[in-house]
């Protein structure tokens, strides 16, 4: 497998060890260069049954196979919000679709979004009220941003970027009381439903996983891998931000499924998922040192709906910076190879 060249379009490396501009959109879609966004949040760590706490939830659609759930678009690809909530605690209830002018309501600044009676969020940067209602034990969270920011990607002339904020929280997840550091996440880009054209073709990705891990107090590690047809790498790279620490990111990284699930998982659109039992992540410094190495055992957790695939969660052992780690990770699966 190779590394897809975007270095002549993609300004986020550039934006490494910056601090985050308060004055960046939060919009919902607003237009053909912004026809879909994604609004995330990310708990890693939480104390047995929550684990992990996630929203990953998109508004329009993006027109990318990985994230395609176009068997649930009741009204129109653009009228369509897509929405997976869940701790491992919650055993369903978890993926919701909603017609985005009948049942959701979103401030023209992102100021206040609601996603049908399931989901609330408001709040401008730096601080944010989350409010998640399930059957199984509603979340509240008030998170508190910093300004150290990961962008993942900014194409040039708004194309798509995606960039994730470290931050700290507050709250109770199912009742019981909860702190430490999380994510917020915002994407937004120009979806190939938004094309002048009776014809939308879904871009042929295949392959993606997301990960959020606190190892310490005050320290977070974030990796991504995407792949596109073939096993091209379209993007992989493991980011390191603390709460005084604005981070880095680090391309030499190897993420490697070393055991599947004996069953692999059903889908709504009718395909079925290996999903991993083990593997492995490691990455190297800029001067090609051993910086993080890790072994995963997921828990079996899944809840669909990030886009085609999954989320859960998985515990972890290895090093970071020469000392050991062990603790619950938050993880984004899918494979549609």
């Amino acid at each position: 497998m190779v590394a897809f060249p975007l270095s002549l379009l993609d300004r986020a490396p550039s934006r490494i060890g910056r601090p985050f501009d308060p004055s960046t959109s939060l919009a919902p879609p607003h237009g053909p260069r912004s026809s879909w966004v994604h609004y995330g949040v990310m708990v890693p760590g939480l104390p047995a049954p929550h684990r992990t706490f996630g929203v990953m939830a998109i508004v329009g659609t993006p027109g990318v196979a990985i994230f395609a759930n176009d068997q649930a678009i009741t009204t129109s690809a653009r009228d369509t919000a897509y929405l997976v909530s869940a701790t491992s605690a919650m055993s369903a209830d978890t993926f919701h679709t909603y017609s985005i002018e009948k049942e959701c309501a979103f401030a023209d600044d992102g100021s206040s979004l609601r996603f049908g009676d399931d989901l609330l969020i408001e709040g401008t940067y730096p601080r944010f009220d989350l409010t998640r209602r399930h059957p199984d034990g509603d979340v509240e969270l008030h998170i508190e941003a910093t300004d150290k920011v990961s962008h993942f990607v900014d194409l040039r002339g708004g194309l798509y970027s995606h960039w994730s904020l470290l931050c700290q929280y507050e709250g109770t997840v199912g009742g019981d009381a909860a702190s430490g550091l999380c994510t917020f996440e915002y994407a937004s880009g120009i979806g190939a439903h938004s094309l002048p054209s009776p014809m939308h073709p879904t871009i042929p990705a295949r392959f993606f996983t997301y990960h959020v891990l606190n190892v310490d107090a005050s320290t977070q590690i974030l990796f991504a891998e995407v792949h596109g047809p073939g096993g091209v790498v379209l993007a992989r790279s493991t980011y390191v931000r603390g709460l005084d620490d604005h981070g880095s990111a680090y391309p030499d990284t190897h993420f490697v499924v070393t055991a599947y699930d004996d069953i692999s998982l059903p889908t709504p659109s009718g395909r079925r998922m290996r999903m991993p039992s083990h593997f492995s992540l490691a990455a190297r410094d800029k001067a090609g040192q051993p910086l993080l190495e890790l072994e995963g055992l997921p828990h079996s957790d899944w809840a669909y709906g990030l886009g085609a695939g999954f989320v859960g969660s998985y515990q972890y052992d290895g090093r970071f910076a020469g000392r050991p780690i062990t603790g619950t990770g938050y993880i984004e699966y899918i494979d549609l190879a």
